[in-house]
């Protein structure tokens, strides 16, 4: 509450116990002065309301009205309330609001509400225009926001020939080993369960045209073209991409990254890189992993449940696997898969917000978008290679 000077009666009682308001009219111009006790629980309230009310609609041709307290007022957020309404009442007729004289505190509280208050007096076209031209602007910000860390990205990366950069090998081994050896037991359990998985599926169709034989072939060529460095990029994305933006984000929130940039660190080069480069390096070796573990699934299919030998199933996943471009085409995709999960994720990390809540959407948002880029690339590239008559 803030409290001007107050006057007393003989009993100690505060003389002004009722909310005030004079106007003075001039010319085109109506001066009004607060006064009495504006705080929660006076009277009046309501008469003063009506005889706002009664006043503006009996002097319509009035344009500007200005607001003043008087030298003794008791106020709080009731007398704000009050001159909100106010202002709405005479925005609402196209007539103005001059709060030159009110106190700083009460002006900064009117402040707050303004934004609200002339979204209500917009009509639905101009803010159908207004959230155009945001949506424009942001898309523009993103994209120049994106291809600024990609050419950085490239700089940092033709740095490490010239032995200008500051990206440090234990970084870079220890990113490794997050992205690879600690990958191995969910890569291992994900890429047995879809060769197995493929493997009685296709046992059940294919016992119909009694080519039991071919579930090797379906089994192999199913991972190493396309399911094995499919899965362990989903896998990836879930787990290293979300890793790299909660890190980087959580750096960003302690503002650990600007030290960086204080000091003259590069954080591209000393916190990108690193992780980029691992699992671009990584996630080709693993998905050569997921394809034989998933070809593995398939042969405990085909020798418990077809009653194939252990010898004759390899031997007809190596006739299927004859033309080594098969698992060629699995491994440039990983490549790409790997760039993109990388880069998705960094990308995100470093561009959440400065609290918990917009991390825990970048994290999200990371794996959203490098999940769905990587399903696009898929299928970009099986366009690509049939276009090519590369199968």
């Amino acid at each position: 509450m803030n409290q001007n000077k107050i006057e007393f009666d003989k009993s100690g009682q505060i003389d002004s116990k009722f909310p005030r308001i004079k106007f003075s009219l001039g010319e085109n111009l109506v001066d009004c002065t607060l006064s009495g006790c504006w705080s929660v629980g006076s009277n009046s309230i309501d008469a003063i309301r009506t005889e706002w009310n009664h006043f503006r609609q009996s002097h319509p041709t009035v344009e500007r009205y200005e607001f003043r307290l008087d030298g003794e007022i008791i106020w709080d957020s009731t007398l704000v309330a009050f001159l909100h309404n106010c202002r709405k009442d005479l925005l609402d007729s196209k007539k103005y609001f001059v709060g030159e004289n009110l106190p700083t505190g009460i002006n900064k509280l009117l402040e707050l509400s303004k934004p609200s208050l002339e979204e209500k007096t917009q009509n639905e076209f101009s803010l159908s225009l207004e959230l155009i031209d945001e949506t424009l602007n942001k898309f523009r910000l993103t994209v120049i926001s994106v291809l600024s860390f990609w050419g950085e990205w490239i700089i940092a990366l033709f740095k490490i020939p010239s032995f200008k950069s500051k990206l440090r090998f234990e970084d870079f081994a220890k990113s490794c080993r997050s992205c690879g050896a600690s990958a191995l037991p969910i890569v291992t359990l994900i890429s047995f369960l879809t060769g197995l998985t493929m493997g009685f599926v296709g046992s059940v169709q294919l016992e119909k045209f009694n080519a039991k034989i071919y579930i090797a072939d379906l089994v192999c060529l199913a991972m190493v073209r396309e399911m094995g460095a499919l899965m362990v990029a989903i896998i990836m994305a879930g787990r290293t991409g979300a890793s790299f933006a909660a890190e980087l984000g959580s750096m960003k929130i302690n503002e650990e990254i600007d030290s960086m940039k204080t000091f003259g660190i590069s954080p591209m080069e000393f916190l990108i890189l690193p992780r980029t480069l691992s699992l671009l390096l990584m996630i080709p070796l693993l998905t050569i992993y997921a394809d034989v573990v998933g070809i593995l699934g398939g042969l405990v299919v085909g020798t418990m449940v077809m009653d194939f030998s252990v010898l004759h199933y390899f031997e007809q996943t190596q006739i299927a696997l004859q033309s080594m471009w098969e698992v060629y085409s699995g491994l440039i995709k990983s490549v790409f898969f790997g760039l993109i999960i990388g880069l998705v994720g960094c990308y995100k990390g470093m561009n959440s917000g400065n609290d918990s809540s917009s991390l825990g959407r970048a994290v999200t948002s990371s794996v959203v978008i490098s999940v769905t880029l990587v399903v696009i690339t898929d299928a970009l590239f099986e366009i690509t290679f049939s276009y090519l008559d590369l199968r």
